[in-house]
């Protein structure tokens, strides 16, 4: 045993880890979270955890804009391709968190978001597509590695998994926007709340306040979409344009 100290010391100084957030917090949110049952707010996609066969990543992006590992020259390493989407309002059970202590980034394997905090997640519902696609793997939402505070922490959480169901977004959808919310894709005439819903998150948000248009963009720009009036009128989707009109005169 103390010939193995030294080797120790050395794995946990070279993995330190990035636990940002105060031990009792971590605790009050695990006994808050952990076995609850909660609801997409987006669609995301199901896809290869990287290099893990151990679960899935459950991610908002295309797995060519998931940034959760880079390459040294910035470029994204892409998890894997998808095997499925979770479309928004299905029913997960959050299993366990997993923060990123010193023991637990050294027990992570090497090509995954070791950095960051792990939600994983198990399907609620016994006949659903989630539990087709889990195969018995969990699904792994990956948090931002800068949370501090619980209440960051919840915030963050919130913007996934959401208590209600469905969420009050996603009542009265008309048949073409609920498919295409359910399938990540977009239709003429969403709301931003709607696009949101299907494509996930945008990186950036530019607003044109006297002419009511908005043009959002999600990471290394592969997809953008422009409203007018709060109505989608066109988007762009890895060099395939769909739509137009007034919004044409505003893309940047």
């Amino acid at each position: 045993m103390r010939d193995r100290a030294p080797a120790l010391l050395l794995l946990l100084s070279t993995c330190a880890g990035n636990a940002l957030l105060p031990q009792p917090d971590r605790v009050r949110l695990d006994n808050e979270l952990v076995s609850h049952a909660r609801y997409l707010k987006v669609s995301c996609y199901v896809t290869p955890f990287f290099r893990s066969d151990a679960a899935w990543l459950l991610t908002d992006r295309t797995p060519d804009e998931t940034d959760l590992i880079e390459r040294p020259d910035g470029s994204p390493i892409e998890p894997g391709d998808p095997v499925g989407v979770l479309s928004a309002g299905t029913v997960l059970r959050i299993e366990s968190i997993s923060w990123p202590t010193g023991l637990t980034v050294a027990g992570r394997e090497l090509m995954t978001p070791r950095e960051n905090p792990w939600v994983y997640l198990r399907p609620a519902e016994a006949a659903s597509t989630a539990a087709r696609l889990s195969q018995g793997r969990p699904f792994i939402l990956v948090l931002r590695p800068d949370l501090r505070t619980r209440d960051e922490a919840l915030t963050e959480i919130d913007r996934f998994l959401s208590l209600q169901d469905p969420p009050p977004e996603l009542r009265n959808l008309s048949v073409a926007t609920g498919e295409g919310v359910a399938h990540k894709t977009l239709v003429l005439g969403m709301a931003p709340e709607q696009v949101q819903q299907s494509w996930g998150y945008p990186e950036r948000i530019h607003v044109d306040t006297p002419k009511r248009t908005q043009l959002w963009t999600w990471p290394y720009g592969r997809q953008k979409a422009w409203f007018a009036n709060e109505t989608l009128v066109k988007w762009e989707d890895h060099g395939k344009t769909t739509g137009g009109s007034a919004a044409d005169r505003d893309e940047k």
